[in-house]
């Protein structure tokens, strides 16, 4: 029934695409509610949009779609919306979105959707980077521009926008390993649909596979997380504290959603602030864990950079810059061995020594980053 049912969804998304491309007049479609505006400083530089592409884009009325997959996870409206919102209004283009709400099969119909609007260039947060294929080369055969944001398509014709996540895995692994570089460690994914997960792994084994090689570090659990999900990361750890007696002497959880499920499991045990755990995105939550000791790492990925980057790439292509002259696309070779365009940010490790960079840039406020903190105990509080 799925397979059927994407099929019939691709044969329509190529007819509405053409359709939409041959002068449909776009319309602003209710958005989510978001912050109006994101803070204005950032922790790195991103890629200046060139000033002719984006000066002639602007020049030219466009419409821009965003398909998120679940835009009930925190940071997608808290941070990431508002930064290509006010990119896209610097460069003369309407915001348009919908929310595929973890459905893989409504994603493609939501596209669909974005394009009958009127949408030249969609921005597209996948639920699942196979599923979304025949979506992205139709769209694409029809001269609709794609930039797959934050998570892989395998799609040449895709400009592929995310921070470094080979790299956010080393920085996970690199703080944990120094806090426990030997014992039993427990590493939980996330979504296995999602190559974002493979990325992060990839990078923690540049860290810790010597150690598991020699014996020095045992894996006793590892898994994927359907949908990046915390409650379920909770039950994998619950499960995994049982099956080992609660030996368990490290954690490197993907990100900070499931880390909080981590942690909760742990605490449970009276085992929170004793283990390492790693994260990554910079949640408030986890944050504050850093603070209060039971978070080891968070690895933050400014979401006002990656938005705003993707923004400005979108207005360009507007503008008819092509994906590969887009300011700061490098070649990438993907899992699937296709060359892709892509623009890899640079993330930074946040730890107890150096929690003000994120109050610094305006990223969170001292009483939420402090709560419960002793004053004085850590850097910021």
């Amino acid at each position: 029934m799925m397979v059927s049912r994407k099929a019939a969804a691709f044969v329509s998304i190529a007819a509405i695409i053409a359709s939409a491309c041959s002068g449909s007049t776009a319309t602003q479609s209710p958005a989510a509610s978001a912050p109006a505006s994101a803070p204005a400083t950032a922790v790195a530089t991103a890629p200046a949009t060139a000033a002719a592409a984006t000066a002639t884009a602007a020049a030219t009325p466009c419409t821009v779609g965003v398909s998120w997959n679940n835009y009930q996870e925190e940071r997608w409206a808290k941070w990431d919306e508002p930064a290509i919102k006010a990119a896209l209004t610097a460069g003369g283009a309407t915001y348009i979105s919908n929310d595929a709400k973890s459905s893989a099969e409504t994603q493609i119909t939501n596209v669909e959707n974005l394009i009958s609007q009127g949408a030249k260039v969609v921005i597209l947060l996948a639920q699942d980077g196979t599923a979304i294929k025949p979506a992205v080369t139709a769209a694409l055969q029809a001269g609709v521009g794609v930039i797959a944001y934050d998570r892989l398509i395998e799609d040449p014709g895709a400009l592929y926008i995310t921070f470094d996540n080979v790299k956010v895995g080393h920085l996970q692994a690199q703080y944990v390993f120094a806090a426990k570089p030997t014992g039993n460690y427990v590493v939980i994914k996330g979504s296995p649909t999602d190559a974002n997960a493979n990325f992060l792994r990839q990078g923690m084994d540049e860290v810790i596979k010597s150690s598991v090689d020699s014996g020095a570090i045992k894996i006793v659990g590892e898994t994927y997380t359907n949908n990046w999900d915390p409650p379920t990361a909770q039950t994998e750890m619950e499960q995994f504290l049982t099956a080992n007696n609660n030996k368990v002497d490290a954690v490197l959880s993907e990100n900070d959603g499931m880390a909080g499920g981590v942690v909760a499991a742990l605490k449970a045990q009276g085992l929170a602030g004793k283990v390492p755990v790693s994260g990554q995105d910079g949640d408030a939550a986890a944050l504050n864990r850093i603070a209060l000791g039971t978070q080891t790492v968070d690895v933050w990925k400014d979401a006002r950079l990656l938005g705003k980057t993707a923004g400005d790439a979108a207005v360009a292509m507007c503008g008819g810059t092509t994906i590969d002259k887009v300011a700061g696309v490098a070649p990438f070779t993907s899992p699937g061995k296709n060359t892709l365009s892509s623009i890899l940010l640079t993330p930074e490790a946040i730890t107890k020594d150096n929690l003000s960079d994120v109050l610094t840039a305006g990223w969170i406020p001292k009483a939420t980053l402090c709560q419960g903190v002793t004053a004085g105990s850590v850097t910021g509080c």
